[in-house]
This record gives structure tokens, C-alpha cells and sequence, in this order.
């Protein structure tokens, strides 16, 4: 046979090739990016593109800790077509006091298997921190699509430094912990908003990533966009939060007042830095507030000065015990007319809602945004 088929290539004929047919080499070369595809159509007479289509939100798999469970229900009730969200069991065994949890979705038939979930977390406590652990890990184990913590508010974050050796910096080592959650396909997405030290969000590696977000724009909707605020001035307690905050601000055509801690004889007292306070009805901003001594002192120095109101916004309410009722009429520290904070710390959340002359915004419309 092969020595026929020789003979034919001789005389000239065309040969069948025999055996397997040969292979192509195959092409390392990456692939032309596609762009997305626009569509047109007519308008005057002329063809006009039109801007392709975004594609639809990311659908969740929604699972939150107990306080945090009225918040992803109503979360759910927003969005029904997006989110879905299953219950969690967060008992204790009687004879120990251990974590006895049951992570909704599982059972009968696991429907968070291959999903994106959303865990919302409350760091409130070193309990909490820990139950909430147990649940992130073992979510990372499950074969989802991908893990996004939302930990709006992160108490820990003030203990980010040591002034004596020997002190446990746990705004690091709980940045750890988050790094070390099993690998599952992308980093975990930690959504922190107004992180009390921005530098933290490069404490976490590895298992975690942070994504930076603001409840600044729930103070420009709802307090600075309400015509009936009267607001002529905003204030800062120390030269950093205006770094922080100013430039989000800058377009809301509102002088801006510094405010900072200077030596007054043996004493160190809040003084106004920079800015004008007389006549004004001042907002005062920062980040976050646990007893508000400082705070206080700022709108006593702005009122001292001249001001006529003064308010504050402050995205975290931490007020150990109640410390808060301070503020309240006939505290030492009632000397604003509103206090604005959101409910990113629950608890503390819940128990300022109908107390004067607190008003609790809802940070929840900002997480669909940011999500």
C-alpha cells in the first residue's frame, strides 16, 4: 500500500493522505478583547449609537448576624428580586456556654452553594467577633462564588497603635484573623464605612480585601439636602477629620470652621483653629463618637464664639452604657440642637431612636448603592 502510494507521488498524482489527520499548532495568542456591543438607531434622519446596557445587579445570598437580622430583612423587602435571605441559629449549648449555630440555607437542600453571599457582620463584642468568625469560615469551606463582609462600623479600629510595649494593638489582630479566612476563589470584601483610621485597610492581606465607603452622602441627602436644615457653616473637631471629610464637602458652598486642642495654662482645652463662627448656625462632622467629650467641647467653643446653633453629624455612635443621656436635657453636654448618627452600630442605634435630640439615619439605602 505505502509502496503504491510513493508511486502515485512520483507520476504527479494527488495522494490521500493516511493515518491521523495532522494537528494545528495551538495558539497561545490572548484572544482580541471584545468591546461591548452598541446598539443605534435613527434620530433626525441620522444613525445616533447608543451606550450599551449595564448588566444587571449581582443577585446575594444574604446571611447576617442576629442584630443585623432586621436590617437584611428589610434589605430583602427593598430588593426581593435580588436578594434572598436565610435565617441563622445563633444558640449556646447550655452546658458550656459554646456556639451551638445553625447557618440558614443549608437544609434541607444547600442553596448557597456556588453563590455570592453577603454576610452582614456586627463586631460589637469579642462574643460576637468570634461567633461571626466561625460563620465566615466555614462559609469560606462551602463552595461559594464569592464572600462580602459588610462591617459597616469596626470598634477596634481606635486601638490601632501601642504607646507601651506589651499592649495589644487588635485593630491589627483582628484585621488578621479576617486575612486568614480560607481561600475560596477572590478575596473576601470587607465593606467599611468611614474606617476611624484609613491606613487600617492595609492591615488586611491575603483572605481580605477592604472596600472603602462613606455615610457622607446619606448627610448630604438627608440633612444638607433638606431645605429646612438652615445650616451656614460646617465644623471640624481637629485639622484631621477636615482633611478627611472637607473635600467630600467642598461643593456644598458652606464655610468650613477647624476647630483643635490647644494648651491653655495646665490645661488643653478645644479652641476654633480657623474659620468664622459668629451669627452661624454650625454642623459639626467627625467620623465617629464613644463618650463626646470632644465633640461637647467643640460646640461650647463654637458657641462661645458666637454661633448661633449648633448641630453634629457623626457616622458611628459607639456611647458605652449611657453615656449618651448626657446629651440629653439636663446633661452636662446639651448643647446641641441636633445630633445625627446612623444605625451603624445597632444596638446603640436602637437605643437612641426616640431619644432627643438624637436622629438615627438609615445606612441601609447607601449600602444598595455601594454593594
Amino acid at each position: 500500500m505505502e509502496v503504491e502510494r510513493l508511486e502515485a507521488m512520483a507520476e504527479g498524482d494527488a495522494v490521500t493522505p493516511t493515518g491521523p489527520p495532522r494537528q494545528s499548532p495551538i495558539s497561545l495568542a490572548r484572544p482580541a478583547r471584545q468591546r461591548p456591543r452598541q446598539s443605534t438607531l435613527m434620530q433626525d434622519g441620522a444613525q445616533v449609537e447608543v451606550a450599551p446596557e449595564a448588566p444587571p445587579p449581582r443577585p446575594y445570598t444574604v446571611l447576617a448576624y442576629k442584630t443585623m437580622a432586621t436590617m437584611a430583612e428589610r434589605l430583602v423587602a427593598a430588593e426581593p428580586q435580588r436578594f434572598r435571605y436565610f435565617e441563622t441559629s445563633w444558640g449556646r449549648f447550655e452546658d458550656s456556654g459554646m456556639d451551638d449555630i445553625v447557618v440558614g440555607g443549608f437544609a434541607p437542600t444547600n442553596l448557597v452553594r456556588h453563590t455570592h453571599v453577603l454576610m452582614m457582620c456586627d463586631f460589637h463584642s469579642n462574643d460576637a467577633i468570634l461567633s461571626q468568625l466561625h460563620v465566615l469560615i466555614m462559609l469560606c469551606e462551602s463552595f461559594i462564588a464569592s464572600l462580602t463582609i459588610f462591617l459597616p462600623y469596626l470598634p477596634v479600629a481606635t486601638k490601632e497603635r501601642v504607646t507601651v510595649e506589651g499592649q495589644v494593638a487588635t485593630a491589627n489582630t483582628v484585621s488578621r484573623m479576617l486575612s486568614s479566612l480560607p481561600h475560596h476563589g477572590p478575596p473576601a470584601r470587607c465593606m467599611f464605612f468611614d474606617l476611624h483610621t484609613l491606613q487600617q485597610r492595609f492591615y488586611l492581606h491575603s483572605g481580605a480585601a477592604a472596600s472603602m465607603h462613606s455615610c457622607i452622602p446619606l448627610l448630604q441627602k438627608y440633612v444638607l439636602g433638606d431645605g429646612k436644615c438652615g445650616i451656614d457653616a460646617l465644623a471640624f473637631p481637629d485639622e484631621g477629620a477636615q482633611k478627611r471629610f472637607g473635600h467630600q464637602l467642598a461643593d456644598e458652598g458652606l464655610d468650613f470652621i477647624v476647630c483643635g486642642k490647644q494648651r491653655v495654662g495646665n490645661d488643653r482645652k478645644v479652641t476654633i483653629t480657623d474659620g468664622e463662627a459668629r451669627g452661624k448656625r454650625v454642623l459639626i462632622i467627625d467620623d465617629m463618637v464613644k463618650t463626646g467629650g470632644t465633640l461637647a467641647e467643640a460646640a461650647k467653643a463654637l458657641k462661645a464664639s458666637g454661633a448661633t446653633r449648633v448641630s453634629a453629624f457623626v457616622s458611628h455612635a459607639a456611647f458605652p452604657g449611657d453615656s449618651y443621656r448626657r446629651f440629653c436635657k439636663g446633661g452636662d453636654r446639651a448643647v446641641f440642637d441636633r445630633i445625627y448618627v446612623t444605625n451603624s452600630n445597632p444596638l446603640v442605634a436602637e437605643r437612641l431612636a426616640a431619644v432627643d435630640p438624637f436622629v438615627v439615619l438609615d445606612i441601609l439605602p447607601q449600602l444598595l448603592v455601594d454593594l
